[in-house]
């Protein structure tokens, strides 16, 4: 190999080693899942027609490149700088260097510069070296794979730990799940048991393997009368593994819905992955108003005692009414007790009551003391900006069934002067569904809003589409920064902005 072809090979090393950077941020937020960096990547690459080109630029490059030694520069190019948009930087939450992060990109650099030392001894050249810079982002999901079980390994010890700590507190334990308001049902319950008792609960959305017991090592005390366990789950399996160590005695289900359809594909599958949660409980707190889990619970009522919680009918255990702000409690048919609190809780507030039924709790001495519940942050919560005008955050975890009250508070927060503005990237994660249910979305929206913003390409075609054809004017930003930069130069102060879901930045 002349000096020419070694120096180029040294360079197609450097390039895919530097790649790491953008691939350990698809990484780390899709929790190391391996294929979820090509995953992405072919996301961006077909966000937008220009993407699309240079990938098969870059394809053509590489094959161009076998026969002009001096093409790989140009493949190196493409490979640093495209996708478009696709940047070094974190344009939101920053990549945290954990000790996984670190493990995984020094075992990459590893087998990058082991390909590269192969194709020199082999007397391939650059080839191999030049292939492994054009699919970096598949050397990387590889090395995910590789490693997953030696992560799992590695971290076991903290789990034993929270198991240990968990069974020597014997405590009841009330584990939650579902593809909708785990958080807020978690903590409206926790806000619930607190006026009498010293409840543990996981803190913000710490549902995995290791969120949970790292939760537990750091903040689970002695002094504490009973655990809330929100569990979360990307496949199947998950939460079966969670519940092996955890065992809750009281197993709760929020609902089933087409978030994470991408991963599950079927709400069938979805509704089996959130049931593992289920098999050790002795009582399975429901909600009553999904179908599918009322049919399945008929499969658990020979064996667990099955609490239905409703929010339309009385026919269920637990049925919460609202009107005007305040939650009316009835259980078996019989009014209880009445609470104020937002609308977004009437799910939880009936889930919450099925909870105490189920440890057989006083409901009565329980609200006593309780003036008003508050929602969980970043869910529909109301402030007041610096130049005046009324914003709408729901930014966090955004899912089909939480829209139909942000539009409402929307209406309801607005007066006859004020413009309603949405500033929105659309729900993700709905695999097959997600042009139409964003498609949907938009066109409800239009029903109650004046102009809308739209980030993002993921989901940039349904939502304007539906716009157009409902005639909102709407205008599309690459990012949230710049729709807010755009927003804060027409604003009043009587006007109402909605916040609907935050677009994380390795998503196009």
């Amino acid at each position: 190999m002349n000096g020419n072809y070694f120096l180029i090979l040294l360079i197609l090393t450097g390039a895919s080693l530097l790649n790491s950077v953008k691939w350990a941020r698809f990484a780390q937020r899709e929790h190391y899942l391996g294929g979820s960096v090509t995953k992405f990547y072919f996301r961006w690459v077909k966000s937008k027609t220009s993407n699309y080109l240079l990938f098969i630029t870059l394809l053509l490059s590489g094959v161009v490149s076998l026969w002009i030694y001096y093409f790989p520069l140009l493949v190196i190019v493409l490979t640093l700088f495209t996708p478009i948009g696709l940047s070094f930087s974190s344009r939101t939450s920053k990549i945290e260097n954990t000790e996984r992060l670190l493990r995984v990109n020094r075992f990459y650099y590893f087998v990058i510069i082991s390909i590269s030392a192969v194709s020199l001894v082999v007397e391939l050249g650059y080839l191999l070296a030049l292939l492994a810079n054009i699919f970096s982002y598949f050397v990387y999901d590889q090395c995910l794979k590789i490693l997953f079980n030696y992560e799992k390994s590695l971290t076991q010890h903290y789990v034993d730990s929270a198991s240990s700590k968990l069974k020597n507190a014997n405590i009841p334990i009330v584990a939650i799940t579902g593809s909708y308001s785990k958080t807020t049902t978690k903590n409206t319950l926790n806000q619930i048991l607190s006026t009498q008792t010293n409840p543990f609960s996981t803190k913000e959305s710490f549902n995995n393997r290791l969120g949970v017991a790292k939760a537990i090592n750091e903040d689970l005390k002695e002094t504490d009368e009973l655990a809330i366990i929100e569990m979360g789950t990307y496949g199947m399996g998950e939460i079966r593994e969670l519940c092996s160590w955890v065992r809750p005695h009281i197993s709760v289900i929020t609902g089933i819905a087409p978030v994470h359809l991408e991963r599950m594909k079927t709400l069938e599958n979805i509704l089996d992955a959130k049931s593992e949660i289920v098999e050790l409980a002795g009582s399975v707190v429901i909600n009553g108003d999904d179908e599918l889990l009322l049919n399945q619970a008929r499969l658990w009522a020979n064996q667990k005692i099955v609490y239905d919680c409703s929010t339309t009918s009385k026919q269920a255990i637990v049925f919460v009414h609202y009107d005007k702000n305040v939650h009316n409690i009835y259980v078996k048919g019989k009014f209880i007790l009445s609470v104020k609190a937002p609308e977004l809780l009437q799910l939880s507030i009936a889930l919450s009551i099925g909870v105490l039924l189920a440890l057989d709790l006083d409901i009565e001495e329980f609200f006593s003391k309780i003036d008003f519940l508050e929602k969980t942050s970043h869910r529909q919560s109301l402030i007041t900006s610096d130049l005046g005008h009324k914003i709408i955050d729901n930014s966090f975890n955004s899912n089909p069934m939480a829209i139909e009250h942000s539009l409402k508070l929307l209406e309801h927060e607005s007066t006859d002067q004020s413009m309603k503005y949405l500033v929105t990237p659309g729900m993700i994660e709905l695999g097959s569904d997600q042009f139409s249910l964003n498609y949907a979305f938009g066109t409800e929206s239009s029903k109650v809003i004046d102009e809308a913003l739209v980030i993002g390409h993921t989901n940039k075609n349904s939502l304007l589409l539906a716009f157009q054809e409902n005639n909102i004017p709407a205008y599309w930003f690459p990012n949230r920064d710049e729709a807010v930069d755009y927003l804060n130069t027409i604003i009043k102060p009587e006007d109402v902005v909605l916040f609907e879901n935050d677009l994380p930045d390795h998503y196009p």
